[in-house]
């Protein structure tokens, strides 16, 4: 009887989360090009002003008005605010007032092996649920044009066509990811709360993503330190010719904030970055050095 109780209980906290949740979700469609077909996905209210969030590639390609259709409520218009392809983002706004609250957008990262929900319509199943939990932490993804999707979270939760841009949340219900891509039963992923942090606000303001970059290519790399080493971002290749970097620099630090991974870059050069002097503390064979850079307006470093 304990056992059972204690089931019981684990079940209706999860069914109350569901119910928490589901009506600030939302299935938006729209006719695609031609006119000859219809395409959905999910989406999830961002703000009280109406704004919702759900993948790029849910909404690139649709004409409009696209048709906004929250959990449990009528059927309203909407319009396309602003799309980030490089992050699988964009942001809707509705043209009717939502009765329901936002979902909290998390600060702190996703742990591994915490519970998550994955909320969506996922293959034309309206207001459909799926738990799991987080199985992997800073995954690069490829989308399907090619280009790559970095710090994905990796969940087991179920993830199917329609799900895209839907919420995944932890178990207080406040969001951690938003639901991309399914690679398999147990191998899904979802952009990061913490891209969504970065990207979103940006969207709704200026309707675009523009981004600053420092003329390299990068990539992580582990290296030797006294205290046992360490993950850092390694330069491979330089473009800028008036850049004092060369390949092999090891980047520490840029704008005085220490950096391990792509997004820590991506975090720092925004638009603001752009022809600003950032000073970026490097290790080169071995010696700590600072150096000078200017960002230049461009895609991500």
């Amino acid at each position: 009887m304990v056992a059972d109780s204690v089931l019981w209980a684990l079940s209706d906290q999860i069914a109350s989360l569901v119910e928490s949740v589901l009506p600030s979700t939302v299935t938006i469609s729209g006719a695609s090009q031609g006119l000859r077909s219809s395409s959905s996905g999910s989406g999830w209210i961002f703000d009280s002003e109406g704004h919702i969030v759900t993948n790029a590639h849910v909404v690139c390609g649709l004409l409009g008005p696209l048709k906004i259709k929250p959990a449990g409520r009528p059927q309203a218009d909407g319009m396309v605010v602003g799309v980030d392809e490089k992050t699988d983002l964009a942001v809707v706004k509705c043209l009717s007032p939502l009765a329901s609250a936002p979902i909290k957008v998390r600060k702190s990262s996703a742990r591994l092996g915490e519970i998550c929900l994955a909320i969506g319509s996922p293959l034309n199943l309206n207001e459909s649920a799926s738990l799991g939990i987080v199985s992997g932490l800073s995954r690069q993804s490829t989308h399907p044009d090619g280009h790559k999707i970095e710090e994905m979270i990796q969940t087991d939760a179920s993830v199917n066509p329609g799900n895209s841009g839907g919420p995944l949340v932890d178990a207080n219900g406040e969001l951690i990811g938003v639901n991309t891509l399914g690679m398999g039963e147990t191998v899904n992923f979802a952009v990061s709360s913490e891209t969504v942090l970065r990207i979103i606000p940006e969207l709704i303001e200026h309707g675009a993503i523009r981004r600053a970059t420092i003329g390299v290519s990068i990539a992580s790399t582990w290296i030797d330190t006294p205290g046992g080493g360490q993950d850092v971002i390694q330069v491979r290749s330089v473009s800028d010719e008036s850049s004092p970097l060369v390949p092999g620099d090891c980047l520490l630090t840029l704008d005085s904030k220490r950096i391990s991974r792509r997004i820590d870059i991506q975090t720092i050069l925004d638009r603001k970055a752009i022809g600003r002097e950032i000073k970026a503390g490097i290790l080169r064979d071995g010696q700590a050095l600072d150096v000078v850079l200017i960002p230049r307006a461009g895609g991500p470093s």
